[in-house]
């Protein structure tokens, strides 16, 4: 009788045990999951912004942009940049109904300068160093000259039309190898929050998939640079995976977020 008791006992302590390992095990699960709500509800549903986003592409230019564009091309490049820049001037000019993407000036050097000059920005930027002094933008864009008359690249000043106002660049550089191409963009922090760069963005996109007969493109930005992400986002591009530690800035390790579109995708949405 004894023994049997004991035995109860012991299946008794046993079943408790697992009630009691199951209800942490269950709390340890809704705790995760709990996380995981919150993690979606802070992030984008990547696969519906692409549905939603990716359609048939129309610029519908305002007078004002068409205006602007007409007007640059009774303009001579010629004396917008000197023989150190010339390749800046090689960009195509584009329209969206309230931006004008032109090639990149001289006389923009100083909206350039004062863009670069905020810290928040630069360190947006992965491959930008701080601090980004004036005789590094200079080389910088020097160097975007030398891409763009090699072929590997395409920047664009974005701009305001009425005052030829420069707010930005968005621009691309360019794998012929591979028919890809990778996006790149910053804007001024006082012109953000009025969906100037989605619309830039939205354009260069068309262009690439329609006149240069790229297959891929690509983006990224730092896991904390939320703007970009909400821009990436709204242009339909697919998030493809998620890098830890994968750019140093100042000194930090940063995640980033790598992205995609391909052709077949961005025609079949047209």
């Amino acid at each position: 009788m004894g023994e049997k008791f004991i035995g109860y006992v012991k299946t008794g302590a046993s079943v408790l045990l697992f009630v009691i390992a199951c209800g942490g095990a269950w709390k340890i699960y809704d705790s995760f999951s709990s996380i995981s709500k919150r993690s979606k509800n802070q992030d984008y549903d990547y696969e519906q912004v692409y549905k939603v986003s990716v359609g048939k592409y129309e610029p519908n230019l305002s007078q004002e942009v068409s205006q602007a564009l007409e007007d640059r091309k009774k303009r001579s490049r010629r004396g917008a940049n000197s023989a150190r820049f010339q390749g800046l001037s090689l960009a195509p000019d584009l329209g969206t109904q309230r931006l004008i993407l032109r090639s990149i000036e001289e006389k923009d050097t100083e909206d350039f300068i004062e863009t670069l000059s905020d810290y928040e920005t630069v360190y947006m930027l992965t491959f930008m160093p701080w601090p980004f002094e004036r005789n590094r933008i200079m080389d910088y864009l020097e160097n975007l000259s030398w891409g763009m008359a090699r072929g590997n690249a395409i920047y664009w000043a974005v701009a305001l039309p009425g005052k030829d106002q420069f707010i930005g660049v968005i621009g691309l550089t360019l794998e012929h190898e591979h028919d890809r191409a990778e996006l790149h963009f910053w804007l001024s922090k006082k012109y953000r929050g009025k969906g100037y760069m989605t619309e830039a963005a939205k354009r260069v996109i068309h262009y690439v998939f329609t006149e240069l007969g790229v297959n891929r493109l690509d983006v990224n930005h730092l896991n904390i640079n939320h703007a970009s992400q909400r821009v990436i986002a709204k242009c339909g591009f697919r998030l493809e995976c998620e890098k830890e530690a994968f750019a140093k800035k100042n000194g930090k390790y940063e995640d980033m977020r790598f992205y995609r579109i391909l052709r077949r995708e961005y025609v079949q949405a047209q």
